[in-house]
């Protein structure tokens, strides 16, 4: 057996392997990019879902990428540059509607629909958070004029995040857990990709002509086809970028040492 030949054979040997991978309930993992229910074996499951930390088991079908992506710009691949958007107001609303549409999507028994009725205006929780907001609102306009302008941002942050939880049916730790199900983070590799295995894969495809993901080994959904092929490109688009502001500066210094 030559190099080449073994080479295949150990290929081969690891895709079978990789292949062998496990659900919790035993399910074997197909290896490459396939629709989230094919990965989890079923449209339909039961899970026990979090509802401001108490479990209650609901069925949940699996979305497919496309319904994914017509929930809104959602990804499991966080770059630097889209951290700080994360965590401001505006990112917040913005994740939120996304969370939310994929819940409608998501839940089957209950629907989305069936949980919004049982939350209704009478609501407790809901009717204390209203009448603490009014407080708050209250207490500031008629304090305001006195209060240094640190206290008056920490009320601001308070003021909107109780807007956030009133305008939003399910708790957070609910849309978090449908969000990460949905997308098969459980189930998938795609929290362990790193900046520099996405800068590899981006460089590969570049030089090759194909796409990143064709350069990513691993259990991956098809809507992870479509992160991964955007986010290595920006990537690569980011590592290029700063080589050039990097060797701009440098011929700069050169330049400035040969003029003295």
């Amino acid at each position: 057996m030559n190099k080449k030949q073994e080479a295949r054979v150990l290929e081969i040997v690891k895709e079978y392997i990789d292949s062998q991978i496990k659900t919790g309930t035993g399910q074997a993992l197909p290896v490459g990019y396939n629709p989230i229910e094919h990965i989890r074996g079923a449209l339909f499951h039961w899970a026990a879902v979090p509802f401001n930390g108490r479990d209650i088991w609901c069925q949940l079908r699996c979305p497919n990428a496309t319904q994914l992506e017509q929930c809104g710009d959602m990804s499991n691949i966080v770059l630097r540059e889209d951290e700080k958007d994360g965590y401001s107001y505006e990112g917040l609303i913005r994740v939120r509607n996304c969370q939310e549409e994929i819940c409608k999507l998501v839940f089957n028994i209950p629907s989305f629909d069936r949980i919004a009725s049982l939350v209704s205006g009478d609501d407790f929780a809901l009717s204390e958070k209203r009448a603490e907001l009014e407080s708050i609102k209250r207490l500031y306009e008629e304090t305001k004029g006195g209060l240094p302008e640190a206290e008056k941002a920490g009320i601001d942050s308070q003021v909107k995040k109780i807007e956030l939880q009133l305008g939003f049916i399910l708790p957070d730790d609910t849309m978090a857990f449908i969000c990460r199900w949905a997308m098969g983070n459980d189930v998938s590799d795609i929290k362990r990709l790193t900046r520099e295995s996405l800068l590899k894969a981006a460089s590969l495809a570049k030089a090759h002509g194909k796409a990143p993901s064709d350069y990513l080994s691993g259990v991956y959904t098809d809507f992870n086809k479509h992160e991964i092929d955007t986010h290595a490109f920006s990537v690569l688009d980011g590592h290029m970028k700063d080589r050039a502001a990097a060797g701009s500066g440098k011929r700069g210094r050169l330049l400035g040492g040969r003029g003295k």
